[in-house]
């Protein structure tokens, strides 16, 4: 059951975007939020300098370095601070934590004892390639958590539907599990859809949810539609929807995102996008 919440925060957009959907699910389930900020230790490293390099060099390169953590560890109280302000205000428990490491590692292991992980989908560490790409922090999270991860863009808006993509593989069915329970929790309705050439299969995997949904009093909208299923997926959703679909599989995830349905939802969708690997 999802009753305390990982929030990852970086001062991006996205990030704040998530502190939005955090702070609603939060307040409509009656959940607690982990806030952290997490100093990257990569980027206070200093080189390896050799015998011959004078004193005083070392010395102003250890100086540059204690700078940029102050610096840094300034901004993570800061940001954390006014996080915990707005989740206050809207009457969400916040435990606020400044953490420093590698992030994907330290969000990973605050995580442990969390029920969702929520973040943004590109942070402040993504870099300057593809701007609708999914950031280094993220995609690393993903790759490695056992909780669902919910992943959000710069908008925020109220969740008004679930829109469940299924192919009824584990993943598909663990996220099923999640939307399934949000529904009964939030009061949502829930839009399942299954891509497939083949009429019968999707019917079969649509039977899977609805029997699912049915046993715990959930109406289900079926879609069965033939396409690809990236573009069957956000031609469905609308706004105020929350996407759950399962990701990732086998295989290294770059090469299974490759072209992937998720890489191109996750590039693509305006809405938030709930996943499980």
């Amino acid at each position: 059951m999802i009753q305390s919440m990982l929030l990852a925060v970086d001062g991006s957009p996205s990030a704040k975007g998530a502190t939005r959907y955090a702070s609603d699910l939060a307040r409509r389930l009656g959940g607690t939020i982990h806030a952290i900020y997490v100093v990257d230790s990569r980027t206070v490293e200093i080189g390896f300098y050799g015998e011959d390099v004078r004193p005083e060099v070392v010395q102003e390169a250890m100086k540059l370095r204690r700078q940029t953590e102050q610096q840094l560890e300034a901004l993570g109280e800061s940001l954390l601070a006014a996080t915990s302000r707005e989740l206050e205000a809207d009457g969400v428990q916040c435990h606020p934590e400044r953490l420093a490491g590698i992030p994907a590692v330290r969000i990973l292991e605050a995580a442990q004892n969390s029920d969702l992980i929520v973040m943004g989908r590109r942070g402040e560490s993504a870099g300057l390639g593809d701007p609708k790409g999914l950031g280094e922090v993220a995609e690393r999270v993903l790759r490695t958590a056992e909780q669902p991860v919910l992943l959000a863009g710069e908008a925020h808006q109220e969740l008004t539907r679930i829109l469940l993509g299924f192919d009824a593989s584990k993943p598909a069915r663990e996220a099923m599990v999640y939307a399934i329970e949000l529904a009964q929790r939030l009061a949502l309705p829930v839009t399942a859809v299954s891509v497939h050439h083949d009429e019968t299969v999707a019917r079969q995997r649509l039977d899977i949810i609805e029997h699912y949904a049915g046993d715990r009093r959930v109406k289900i909208d079926s879609e069965i539609r033939k396409g690809d299923p990236a573009e069957v997926i956000l031609g469905l959703a609308e706004p105020g929807d929350l996407i759950t679909i399962g990701a990732f599989g086998d295989g290294r995830i770059r090469e299974w995102l490759l072209g992937s349905t998720t890489e191109t939802i996750l590039r693509s969708a305006q809405q938030p996008v709930l996943l499980h690997r």
